[in-house]
């Protein structure tokens, strides 16, 4: 009976985290590039139920127990994974702002020298004459970072390649990761730390749209009906708890009397 209140309130807590996470994903709607996040849960594993008396007398001491089932306790949040999909591009017009299409990131390294992954976004042009982002993160490029010309039209062709005017002043560096769930690591802003260096390498099947932004991936009518779904499921382990802690109560000022 105490088993079953520990595993609804197990319930309770995983709902919690799952109200988090459709939480993040609704606050993040209309931030560019986001991609949203589900809670991946797991089951506990199955405990033994043992056999404690024998033919109506006590089992002997030192006996062997003798297990009649299992009896599962529940399930925990085991991990909480990103969804990398494609999200809509919104046209903006403006030739700072880059989408990507395809399954391919951007490389930025920031002011401690790290190289960060990113999906675009708003660009800029530093008081140094160097791509980066809003962030202050400087856009790579095949051969390090890229330096703009003071005077000239930026354009960026879906290859990549960046032209000021007629000169040709680099190319993206556009990678793409294998397994992104286990090598990147969201950081904020749009932006992923690399864990797995190795598993980092040019993007084959991905384009680079000026003018454009990619939106998020979050459905806000699905993160909405997940809400209410997560809110009937905590008030269902509420009523359980209550169930199981009355019928404990009469056990014990009832039954107890007897």
């Amino acid at each position: 009976m105490i088993r079953g209140i520990y595993t609804a309130a197990a319930g309770m807590l995983n709902e919690m985290a799952r109200q988090e996470v459709v939480a993040n994903n609704l606050a993040n709607v209309n931030t560019t590039a986001f991609k949203k996040d589900l809670a991946v849960f797991r089951a506990r594993d199955d405990k033994p139920i043992t056999r404690i008396e024998s033919e109506g007398a006590p089992r002997a001491s030192g006996a062997e127990a003798t297990e009649i089932g299992r009896l599962s306790t529940g399930a925990f949040l085991d991990r909480v994974f990103t969804e990398y999909s494609q999200g809509p591009l919104r046209r903006t017009d403006e030739p700072f702002d880059l989408a990507i299409t395809g399954p391919g990131f951007l490389v930025l390294r920031d002011g401690n020298g790290q190289e960060l992954l990113s999906r675009g976004g708003k660009l800029t042009r530093s008081e140094d004459g160097r791509l980066v982002d809003l962030s202050g993160n400087e856009i790579q490029g095949d051969g390090g970072p890229i330096v703009l010309p003071g005077q000239g039209a930026f354009k960026v062709d879906q290859q990549g390649v960046v032209h000021v005017g007629r000169e040709i002043v680099g190319k993206l560096r556009v990678v793409e990761a294998r397994n992104p769930a286990d090598t990147l690591e969201k950081q904020g802003a749009s932006t992923w730390k690399i864990r797995d260096p190795g598993a980092i390498a040019p993007a084959t099947a991905t384009q680079v749209e000026q003018g454009s932004l990619e939106a998020s991936n979050v459905n806000p009518v699905r993160e909405m009906v997940d809400l209410i779904a997560i809110q009937r499921a905590y008030e269902a382990s509420q009523r359980v708890i209550t169930a199981q802690d009355e019928t404990l109560g009469k056990a014990v000022n009832e039954l107890g009397r007897g």
